[in-house]
């Protein structure tokens, strides 16, 4: 079966998706809007498959960007069984919040609501984040869980196989998400610059990356495209010295991942056309 994480930003679903499949393929930041693609994990076991789908946190703020990753919600849910709607229990319920969360329900399917973090919340107040939530929408199953210390998953888990339909599986047992390994190598590297910059470079950054296989190293071409001329510099830094710790800290990754030495070269390019993009729409 196939099930959509779907939430509000930096509400725990990439957290979720790499801590349940014990594998990284969401890049993780407390910068909201770090995923901008729906990013499959496949978790497979002697009789089941569960297709996890990770979502961008869906925003009202109305950008390019923002209408394109909306795009991708909306396509997820057309695959799913079931969604799980993901939500941050320590965080206030503003209205605003619960007109965007309302959006992310899809009323033809089944809809679980996965209350996150709840580690730091007292037993009563999530008693009451239920109730409030379930008066919003009468949710066919409430979880409580924390993504970060993977508490709660085993029912989480045990549900979803119970509701998920029968059928083919999607993928061989040996996958574990859908994305090549460029795109998975590209995310590191945008991780990095994610931890390591501040709001001068946008979310909209892209990178590009070719992978060389050599017998006993891997040699990985990136090039990263920025909107601007004057975020080259920022990129940079003085002397160099911010690409360098970026290329130092996503290659140490890259090499866990690949589990092979890695030497990487990162260039940094302006691109035009993605910048006209946001100026037209």
């Amino acid at each position: 079966g196939v099930v959509s994480i779907l939430g509000l930003p930096n509400s725990g679903k990439s957290t979720l998706i790499n801590n349940i499949l014990k594998k990284k393929i969401s890049i993780i930041s407390s910068k909201v809007q770090t995923t901008r693609n729906a990013v499959k994990g496949i978790l497979t076991n002697e009789k089941d498959q569960i297709i996890f789908i990770d979502t961008p946190g869906l925003s009202p703020t109305k950008s390019y960007l923002n209408r394109e990753m909306s795009k991708s919600i909306y396509n997820s849910l057309i695959q799913s069984n079931i969604n799980l709607i993901i939500f941050d229990s320590n965080t206030k319920i503003l209205q605003s919040k619960k007109n965007l969360f309302t959006k992310l329900i899809d009323k033809k399917k089944k809809n679980f609501l996965v209350l996150n973090k709840v580690d730091l919340v007292k037993k009563q107040d999530l008693l009451k984040i239920s109730k409030e939530l379930n008066d919003l929408y009468d949710f066919n199953e409430t979880f409580y869980i924390s993504a970060l210390r993977k508490t709660g998953f085993q029912e989480l888990l045990f549900h979803l196989r119970r509701n998920i339909p029968k059928g083919p599986w999607m993928y061989n047992n040996k996958e574990i998400t859908d994305q090549k390994q460029e795109f998975i190598i590209s995310e590191i590297t945008r991780e990095k610059i994610f931890h390591l910059m501040n709001q001068e470079i946008p979310y909209s950054v892209k990178i590009e990356s070719k992978i060389i296989n050599k017998n006993n190293i891997i040699k990985i071409f990136q090039t990263i495209f920025v909107n601007k001329k004057s975020q080259k510099p920022i990129l940079l830094g003085k002397n160099g010295d911010k690409i360098k710790e970026i290329g130092i800290r996503s290659r140490k990754d890259m090499e866990k991942k690949l589990n092979k030495k890695v030497y990487l070269d990162i260039l940094i390019s302006v691109e035009n056309k993605q910048q006209k993009n946001y100026e037209n729409n």
